[in-house]
């Protein structure tokens, strides 16, 4: 009966795993993906040249996915697209089977032990630091490498062939199917690595036959990686990687830790472990080296700790292969502090490991249901979500639809993210401008051409006198600068807005019975639901039989209307669409309050008079007050009411809400502009030195996150100057003039007087 017990805390990681491979279909790689499999699988062919893009067809594409989009798309062909998260389930029990495996001969290697307590608590941290890369993107195949290379390693007694030749088939394998193929080598370099060193410790035969053995296997993985249809290719692709990472700025999951946005909640926790780790291995190799002998697979596993540690803090997609690195090293840390500070002698501990099994069944328990509520997902801020469903409020479901409906043909402008969903429902009647296939189609002076646009929507129609658009889809959250140069201006015609893409056609004779049929025209609709295949809601409500996708509501409606109107400043439209849900169904919804607050602030220039002005911005504060009672957290609603003391020159508790917001959230560039205003402000009343570096800071940070809040740059240059640094206020000064924004009075005159201190013009 205990050994049945002892087993239960296992089963219950092992359903954690399951429960976090359930996840909402939101990550727009996933459908480009599935497109390019299909394609393969019907033209009996790998793709070599781009066929997905107007703009750069017939382009060279070193497709190395290949083999994962073929599988992905044969299952898709019979199980939906939502097949690709049935695999990441799979992928993920295995990783946790495999790493338990790993970590039982790892223990017995270094004659150490564990409890079930610390190995399911380090299962537990691993699938929550890595759960925000386990959403059904194709790098599942190199996590599931790296766990089954480990494994294979570990189980194979003194690297005998029987085991290790499995590592050449293996490596065939990844190469085909994920571009984190060089992983497997560097693992396998690490290990021979390890033999090589205990050879030179004590030049013993076992070691130097462990030293060929090895070797071996490293230059057949090597010729396997050839086994492809790019060839030779691959073999530089390495070098081609590390060039994307400096140069594709432009996805987070690239940032390195010298960059605040890869500090999410995840990579904090993971470098908190991967500092013990580190430290804890260094004191057992220069302060307690007799406890312990180091063989062949110690020295290699040792090596791959700092290796895969510097490879996580170089880019944030790659915490999960230091986090399966790590994962035996945990539990026995956890049992070393244990029995180092005398722990197992408290009462307490005692009466604790009486129950270990219980407690550990209690730990993956909580774990499990704050991942199925989303509670966990909310918490850390994840962008995912539980299910095993297309969510429409991340997939342009609908405005395919509208463009399938209607028959609207390209060319097209879309943006970076809405391009992939449509290229799955739509090709080959929709190629896409630029999709997510990034530097491996795209050169380097495209991409900044298109990020150019963001900060200069007039660029566009450079673009558009080439291309000659038909029309253009944009996701509402990008380019917005752009969205409401388009919605003001002559030359196209919004016919679509839902909350994820909105749709601008152009005005020409043949698109008239569109543009002239309002009825047909959707001005803002709610997306409709696709229907999710049996099986998948099967599963999903097994796990949590009380699952709702609420956010999905068409109640919410006005809440997503109010922000794209705000964002066009048709504020009068958001308000007319808001106000009565604000009054009605969306009373205690703190976004909606803060949203339509916005409106008000913004609609108050407008106002006839004086005293109607007053009026909207008392009603804004009203709303954001209100907002923050339901929700103090709300880092719009502390913007907004910021933004309502900065009118009212009350820059001191302006300054305060936006402190309290970059506490929240201190990847919020307008934030960080916002306190630099404030600052500034208070600066010039006190002549504060403090104030003069908070105005500093408060710019930089927020052009270190977005380079497109040009108008920091004059500020700065203002800063420096009185300061005393005048070289470096000078090429603030160049780089204001040269950004050609648009500035407002009070900017132009202080634009004119720092022309005439620092003779920049």
């Amino acid at each position: 009966m205990h050994q049945k017990l002892s087993k239960l805390p296992y089963i219950v990681c092992y359903l954690c795993a399951i429960v976090v491979g359930i996840k909402q279909l939101r990550e727009p790689d996933i459908w480009w993906q599935l497109l390019s499999g299909r394609w393969m699988l019907e033209n009996n062919a790998v793709t070599r040249t781009d066929m997905l893009s107007y703009t750069v067809e017939g382009t060279q594409w070193t497709n190395v996915k290949w083999l994962y989009e073929v599988l992905a798309a044969s299952l898709e062909r019979g199980l939906g697209p939502h097949a690709v998260m049935l695999l990441q389930i799979i992928v993920n029990v295995l990783i946790v089977y495999l790493l338990i495996r790993v970590l039982k001969k790892f223990t017995e290697h270094i004659n150490a032990h564990t409890s079930t307590f610390f190995t399911v608590t380090s299962v537990i941290a691993l699938l929550a630091v890595s759960e925000f890369r386990m959403a059904g993107r194709p790098e599942m195949i190199s996590h599931l490498m790296t766990a089954m290379y480990m494994f294979i390693i570990w189980t194979a007694p003194k690297f005998s062939w029987k085991r290790l030749v499995w590592l050449v088939p293996l490596q065939c394998i990844w190469a085909n199917m994920h571009e984190g193929y060089p992983v497997g080598m560097v693992i396998i370099g690490l290990y021979v690595a390890g033999t090589l060193i205990a050879y030179l410790k004590d030049k013993s035969t076992e070691h130097l036959q462990a030293v060929k053995q090895s070797s071996l296997i490293m230059a057949g993985a090597a010729i396997a990686i050839l086994i492809n249809p790019n060839t030779i290719t691959l073999w530089t692709q390495p070098f081609e990687i590390f060039r994307q990472l400096k140069a594709n700025q432009y996805t987070t999951e690239l940032f390195s830790f010298t960059e605040v946005e890869y500090w999410t909640f995840q990579a904090k926790v993971h470098v908190t472990m991967l500092s013990a780790v580190l430290l804890f291995w260094a004191y057992r190799l220069f302060v307690d080296k007799k406890e312990f002998k180091l063989t062949p697979k110690l020295i290699g596993y040792l090596l791959s700790i700092p290796l895969f540690g510097y490879l996580s803090l170089s880019a944030n997609r790659n915490i999960p292969f230091a986090q399966i690195v790590m994962f035996p090293s945990v539990p026995v840390i956890c049992v070393w502090l244990i029995e180092t500070l005398k722990i197992q002698q408290k009462k307490w501990y005692q009466q604790v490991s009486k129950r270990t099994v219980f407690v550990s069944i209690a730990l993956a328990a909580i774990f499990y249901t704050s991942i199925a509520s989303n509670a966990y997902y909310k918490y850390t801020n994840s962008p995912n979500r539980y299910g095993i469903h297309i969510t429409t409020l991340h997939n342009a479901t609908s405005a395919a639809d509208f463009i399938r409906t209607h028959n609207i043909k390209g060319p097209a402008f879309s943006d970076y993210f809405v391009s992939s969903y449509l290229l799955w429902d739509l090709y080959p009647q929709f190629k896409s401008y630029i999709d997510l296939r990034d530097l491996d189609i795209f050169n380097e002076d495209f991409f900044q051409e298109y990020i150019d646009l963001y900060g200069n929507p007039k660029k566009f129609y450079e673009k558009d006198s080439i291309y000659k658009f038909n029309y253009i889809v944009l996701s509402t959250s990008q380019l917005r600068s752009l969205q409401q140069t388009l919605y003001w201006e002559q030359g196209f015609n919004v016919v679509y807005v839902d909350p994820v893409a909105v749709i601008f056609l152009r005005e020409s004779e043949e698109n008239d019975a569109l543009n002239k049929n309002v009825a047909a025209q959707r001005l803002f609709t709610w997306p409709q639901q696709p229907s999710d295949p049996e099986w998948a809601e099967g599963i999903t409500k097994l796990f949590n039989p009380a699952v709702e996708y609420t956010e999905e509501q068409e109640r919410f409606a006005p809440l997503y209307a109010g922000l794209f109107y705000n964002s066009v400043r048709n504020t009068k439209m958001a308000v007319r669409l808001l106000q009565p849900a604000v009054e009605g169904a969306l009373s205690n919804n703190a976004k909606a309050l803060s949203t339509l607050g916005y409106s008000f602030l913004e609609y108050q220039q407008f106002a006839k008079s004086d005293k109607e002005s007053e009026r909207k911005i008392d009603s804004a504060f009203f709303l954001f007050d209100r907002a923050l009672e339901i929700d103090p957290n709300l880092t719009s609603a502390h913007i907004g009411i910021a933004s309502f003391f900065i009118i009212r020159n009350n820059y001191r508790d302006a300054k305060a809400h936006l402190e309290t917001c970059l506490k929240l959230d201190s990847k919020n560039d307008f934030a960080h502009y916002l306190y630099g205003l404030s600052c500034r402000s208070l600066w010039q009343a006190s002549n504060s030195e403090q104030e003069l570096e908070n105005v500093i800071s408060g710019m930089e940070n927020a052009l270190e996150i977005n380079d497109a809040n040009v108008k920091a740059y004059l500020y700065l240059a203002e800063a420096y100057w009185y300061k005393g640094e005048k070289e470096t206020s000078r090429e603030y000064m160049r780089k204001a003039i040269d950004s050609k924004t648009y500035w407002v009075a009070q900017e132009k005159e202080l634009l004119q007087t720092m022309q005439g201190l620092t003779g920049v013009q």
